[in-house]
């Protein structure tokens, strides 16, 4: 795997699992305050001690702890590397959404822990699903082109980068990612345009950002 191909992957890791505890966890236990409160200690405990965590978790699950014990267990195989087993409960709870944001973070999860385990096969199963749910969402074409990228799939990681760019332009990581698979193809002249232009974005943004008043930026 290229370097950009490896540092893409871990910006999906660290915004995708953020992005899950945020989006999914708090709105699906916001009404039970126990669960809530367990939901917390517990995925802390699954980034410090993931093996405790997950068996803490699996009998949370025996218990009745339901999905948020599972998300836990999930999140806990995650960071010990346990990642087809990550998948299986990722998908799962994927399956019960009626929310497609939150149904498409769920399976593009999935997705990425099946590529961490290179199975891709059933990554390509589950970013096909998140896409479905949200066909508008640029991260998701990225994500798996990334996963198209680590199987070597590279005309296919082309496809979802031409995507996420058409819905999304000026998205540098979308354009390292095509420079980097330009590269892969022998294709050194697209590859170069795709990585200047990235460049360029990112300057351009960094200049508007020292320009902007403190209070003005988000």
């Amino acid at each position: 795997m290229t370097s950009v191909l490896k540092k893409n992957l871990k910006i999906i890791i660290q915004a995708g699992l953020i992005a899950l505890v945020l989006m999914v966890s708090a709105p699906l236990y916001a009404a039970e305050d126990a669960s809530r409160q367990q939901l917390q200690v517990c995925l802390k405990k699954s980034s410090d001690m993931p093996d405790i965590a997950a068996a803490e978790a699996s009998k949370w699950l025996k218990q009745g702890g339901g999905d948020a014990a599972m998300l836990c267990r999930a999140y806990a195989y995650f960071h010990s590397n346990e990642f087809a087993k990550s998948a299986v409960d990722f998908a799962q709870l994927a399956a019960t959404r009626t929310d497609n944001k939150r149904g498409s973070l769920l399976h593009a999860q999935a997705g990425l822990s099946w590529m961490r385990a290179e199975n891709y096969k059933k990554s390509e199963e589950e970013y096909g699903k998140a896409l479905k749910l949200e066909p508008q969402d640029p991260d998701f074409w990225v994500d798996r082109a990334t996963e198209r990228g680590a199987a070597q799939h590279y005309w296919d990681a082309i496809d979802d980068l031409n995507q996420a760019l058409k819905i999304m332009p000026d998205m540098p990581e979308a354009l390292r990612l095509r420079g980097d698979v330009w590269f892969k193809l022998g294709n050194g002249n697209k590859a170069q345009d795709d990585f200047h232009r990235a460049a360029q974005i990112e300057a351009e943004d960094e200049e508007v950002s020292k320009k902007t008043p403190a209070k003005s930026r988000p």
